[in-house]
């Protein structure tokens, strides 16, 4: 649960936001460039090349949602990329955004803000499409039949990146509750295989990697404009996690991966489908030992690159 301290500070920190009136937004992070909405575009629509999915689609729509927006025009930029890239490409398919945030403040500023481009983008490009800010706290217990299984996509630019920030100043639990509240949030309100979209600064996420929710999980490492400490540059790395949801998970099971447990030899990765046994190509456990092998193996699972 935040603290009403927390809450608080966000409402405060938006609020001052919104009367400078040189920014009425920001983007941390990274910038909706061309490159970045592309990327994110081909990975939601990586299962449509079947003709079933394909279909699914265009009945269905395609769901995405945004948690911890804060400022940010990201989402609404995504939105009217992907309509207009379905226009160009002649499907019919409904493309929905809710864009969240846990401060009040915040999505009142962007729902005033936004309005007439929200209206403009719909009449011009929606074919029933929606978009729109809604108040969200991530790590409440959340039972709302509106965003329960309901997203093909779920977009992190900086909210997973804050409550890790916060664990490592409390020096906790290597898995902290508000990242497994965070995390089985996320697999709730995905839909079956959908995707859970990260962007980050950070080269490894060891709460992500260890996440029982998630049957894959792919790094990608980007040059981009970003902004890490409140400045904007042209060239910064940032890391675009793609975490695929594990169905046969059930929000109350033992949520995080025991990284130090030795796999057996049968066990296979469930990208390049390599086994355990192969991977070590013949080496014994004992001579490098096992916190080395259970990682290594962990980390392969993890950044594995191979394509079925």
């Amino acid at each position: 649960m935040q603290k009403e301290k927390t809450l608080r500070f966000w409402d405060d920190f938006y609020l001052k936001e919104k009367e400078s009136e040189s920014r009425t937004s920001k983007e941390w992070i990274v910038q909706p460039t061309r490159d970045i909405l592309e990327s994110i575009s081909s990975h939601l629509s990586e299962k449509n090349k079947d003709d079933d999915h394909h279909e699914i689609l265009e009945h269905q729509g395609l769901n995405i949602l945004e948690i911890g927006c804060g400022n940010s025009l990201f989402s609404l930029i995504l939105w009217e990329y992907l309509l207009q890239t379905a226009r160009a490409n002649n499907t019919k398919t409904r493309i929905n955004v809710t864009s969240t945030d846990v401060s009040s403040i915040c999505i009142s500023h962007n729902q005033e803000r936004d309005e007439d481009r929200i209206k403009s983008i719909a009449l011009s490009k929606g074919r029933g499409s929606i978009f729109r800010y809604i108040i969200l706290n991530v790590i409440e217990p959340n039972e709302n039949d509106d965003l329960l299984r309901k997203h093909d996509g779920i977009l992190d630019k900086g909210c997973l990146d804050t409550f890790l920030f916060r664990s490592e100043k409390s020096k906790g639990d290597m898995h902290p509750p508000l990242l497994k509240s965070l995390l089985d949030n996320v697999h709730s309100w995905l839909k079956d295989d959908g995707k859970y979209i990260i962007f980050s600064p950070r080269s490894k996420i060891k709460a992500v990697r260890d996440y029982r929710g998630f049957s894959s999980v792919k790094r990608f490492k980007m040059q981009c404009m970003g902004d890490l400490d409140g400045k904007a540059k042209d060239n910064e790395t940032v890391y675009m996690y793609v975490c695929v949801k594990c169905d046969s998970y059930e929000v109350g099971d033992e949520p995080f991966r025991d990284a130090l447990k030795l796999p057996s030899d049968d066990d296979k990765c469930a990208i390049c489908a390599m086994t355990f046994a192969l991977f070590r190509n013949g080496e014994d456990v004992s001579g490098k030992g096992v916190k080395y092998w259970s990682r290594t193996w962990s980390g392969h699972g993890t950044h594995c690159k191979a394509k079925i």
